[in-house]
Formats: structure tokens, C-alpha cells, sequence
């Protein structure tokens, strides 16, 4: 038997939706999974900061970290250093990353920079805060 002309097998228009709804939505996954959101928008990874005090001076850790989180910082802990007589500050650097370190150390304001990297570290870096960070009586 013969077909009539004219008459084309016609497929369901649900079906190139459907196929379109799942492609977007892969192709969503995987920029979302791949952190190329971010490289698109031009912004930098997160990280996670430690700010501890090295100075006999109270409350200056806790004064830093509200600095630092009014720049968009994630300070995850603020403490005491294991001793008071930091001259200078300190980022330690905690994973073993030197661009992250240099980007950090520009928010922070720090020269000085120690690697102790740990195999499962808490934060990115420690910041010591040390003497040169407390304000002098004469107020400068």
C-alpha cells in the first residue's frame, strides 16, 4: 500500500523541548560544577581566614576581622596566638597556594609571609596580628 502525498511523519513537538530543557540544564550543572561561573563573572575563589592576636594588646584580632570581613573576607576564627610578642605581622599560609597568598596579603596589609601547610587545614591562612597593627596612644 501507498502513503498519501503530502501526508510527513510528523515527531512530537514535546520531545525537542523536552531535549532542549535537558540540555540547558547540563550545560548548567557543568559551569556550576566547573566554577567557570566565577572565571566568567571575573571574580576570585573564596577563602577562609584565621585572624589571631600576637600582641598583648586586647581586642585587636576581633577589631582586624571585622576590618577584613568589611572587605568581603571569610574569617572563620578569631584567638589568641600561642605567644604576645609578634613585632610584625604574620599570613601563614595553610595550603600551599602563593597567588592566593599575595591576594591575601594585599587585603590584609601584610608584607610577611610563612608557609606551614597542613594536610587537612581548616583555612586557607592564619593572620597574626602583630605589633605593628596596634594603634599608638598618640592616635596614628
Amino acid at each position: 500500500m501507498k502513503r498519501p502525498r503530502g501526508r510527513k511523519k510528523r515527531r512530537a513537538p514535546g520531545l525537542y523541548v523536552l531535549a532542549a530543557v535537558v540540555a540547558a540544564a547540563g550545560l548548567s550543572l557543568a559551569i556550576r560544577w566547573s566554577d567557570l561561573a566565577g572565571r566568567f563573572a571575573g571574580e576570585e575563589p573564596a577563602f577562609q581566614l584565621e585572624v589571631l592576636n600576637g600582641t598583648r594588646e586586647t581586642g585587636i584580632a576581633m577589631e582586624t576581622a571585622k576590618a577584613l570581613r568589611g572587605r568581603g573576607v571569610d574569617v572563620l576564627i578569631v584567638d589568641n596566638a600561642e605567644r604576645f610578642d609578634f613585632r610584625e605581622s604574620v599570613l601563614v599560609d595553610r595550603v600551599g597556594d602563593p597567588r592566593l597568598m599575595r591576594r591575601i596579603a594585599k587585603i590584609a596589609g601584610c608584607r610577611l609571609i610563612v608557609e606551614q601547610v597542613r594536610e587537612k587545614p581548616l583555612v586557607d591562612a592564619t593572620f597574626i596580628v602583630g605589633a605593628d597593627r596596634v594603634k599608638s596612644p598618640g592616635g596614628t
